[in-house]
């Protein structure tokens, strides 16, 4: 018996000490590519189309990190010499148009992150360049890697959440649950969708370069850094939900596991909020505390969320429920609190810097959010009425549960949503 307490503590020691060394490998990104102001201006009344448009952005950008479009048609971008933040893009196979609608995706070389707007420039003669399309243009797929860089995103917000407020869950409140199949079987998925999710983000970074950048020059930038920082932790969580498989109940309680669930948690949080928006604003050293603390309140509610609907629900155990959820409820209050707090220094950061914010896409998206998160409180509201009715007295005991199942499943769908809507705000300029 001591001897396999002493290794479970050398193996939660050693998860430590490789968390650790992994999360050094990965450096704070810089400050996003943003377009800073483009020739012909966005808005501008030509006579004519020009040859060439001139785009100049915050931060240094090679031609194959700028993806720009005109009504469907992608167009040739090319360096210009001695100006490493400027790009020249050829509008000759831009079709014929009263309006000509350029949009612009751009990835930033340093952290991966994507940025994007449309620049609109009316022409007075219909006729504009008189040139035909480029059937030679490179395909389009601008499109299709935005739609799997969300995904990747989302998934791996998901799969961060359930493993850290999963654990957080199983842990603080429900040691015995670490033997139920179900909790086993989502927290193995969540480690899997998680290695999924950030071996797509890097492999998103490789496509988009049009093989203009290998793997291995893609870890030599700090967005390669990160994300192959957060495959290494997503490999050492695999260790940690393995020793949940192993000893159920009986590892959970103990404290070298505990830290070792904790450094992972933290790790991959730390790293998630790497590729956001919090560094971008005038403070970014609040702005990549309030990101760290956002993250950790949403983890430990949705986690909670999750765990509580998929595998504590079905069981119909009142005497859990009067056990557990009261005390998951408070951890709930606390983490909506933190996750207000933060959110409010989080869009102060954003919304201070950017100008014309309420007019944006990112905006709208937010409010999106928003609206979604105030309806999860609704939800989270009916969900902590029922529990004060009913699992506050012994005269209740034989209360049915349906009811805040079906409360409790709504918000946690909900509380989804709201990542979704994030990940979007992640992926997204604030500035269009």
């Amino acid at each position: 018996m001591m001897r396999r307490r002493g290794l479970a503590q050398l193996g939660g020691l050693t998860v430590v000490a490789t968390a650790l060394l992994t999360l050094g490998l990965a450096s704070p990104t810089q400050a996003h590519d943003e377009l800073e102001k483009s020739t012909p201006a966005t808005g501008s009344t030509l006579e004519k189309l020009p040859a060439h448009a001139t785009l100049v952005f915050s931060e240094s950008l090679g031609p194959d990190d700028l993806t720009i479009t005109a009504d469907g048609t992608r167009l040739k971008v090319d360096a210009v010499p001695g100006k490493p933040a400027t790009l020249k893009v050829d509008l000759r196979p831009v079709k014929p148009a009263k309006t000509v609608l350029l949009e612009w995706q751009a990835e930033d070389p340093h952290d991966g992150h994507e940025s994007s707007g449309v620049i609109a420039l009316h022409v007075e003669a219909s006729h504009a360049t008189g040139a035909t399309a480029n059937a030679n243009a490179p395909p389009d797929d601008s499109r299709l890697i935005t739609w799997v860089t969300v995904a990747a995103r989302i998934v791996g917000y998901l799969a961060m959440a359930v493993f850290v407020g999963g654990l957080l869950f199983l842990s603080l409140l429900w040691p015995a649950g670490a033997t139920e199949r179900r909790s086993r079987l989502l927290l193995g998925i969540s480690v899997a969708a998680g290695i999924a999710a950030a071996a797509a983000s890097e492999a998103v970074v490789v496509w988009r370069s049009s093989g203009g950048m290998t793997l291995r020059e893609a870890l030599n930038e700090d967005f390669g850094r990160v994300t192959t920082a957060m495959a290494l932790l997503w490999l050492l969580a695999a260790v940690v939900v393995a020793a949940v498989f192993q000893r159920g109940e009986h590892v959970v309680r103990e404290l070298p596991w505990r830290v070792a669930a904790l450094v992972v948690g933290a790790g991959l949080i730390r790293t998630t909020g790497m590729n956001a928006h919090a560094t971008q604003g005038a403070q970014p050293t609040w702005g990549a505390a309030a990101e760290f603390l956002h993250l950790v309140g949403i983890s430990a509610w949705v986690g909670g969320l999750t765990i509580m609907t998929v595998c504590l629900l079905p069981r119909r155990s009142i005497a859990e429920l009067e056990r557990i959820v009261p005390k998951f409820s408070t951890i709930a209050m606390v983490s909506v609190l933190v996750i207000v707090s933060s959110g409010l220094i989080l869009s102060w950061q954003i919304i201070s810097s950017v100008d014309g914010f309420w007019h944006t896409h990112y905006a709208r998206v937010l409010f999106i959010k928003l609206a979604l998160f105030a309806t999860v409180l609704l939800a989270a509201m009916k969900s902590k009425s029922w529990v004060g009715r009913n699992l506050t007295s012994s005269t209740h005991r034989g209360s049915p549960v349906g009811a805040f199942i079906a409360s409790v499943a709504t918000e946690t769908v909900l509380v989804i949503a709201v990542l979704g809507a994030a990940s979007v705000l992640v992926t997204s300029s604030p500035g269009v």
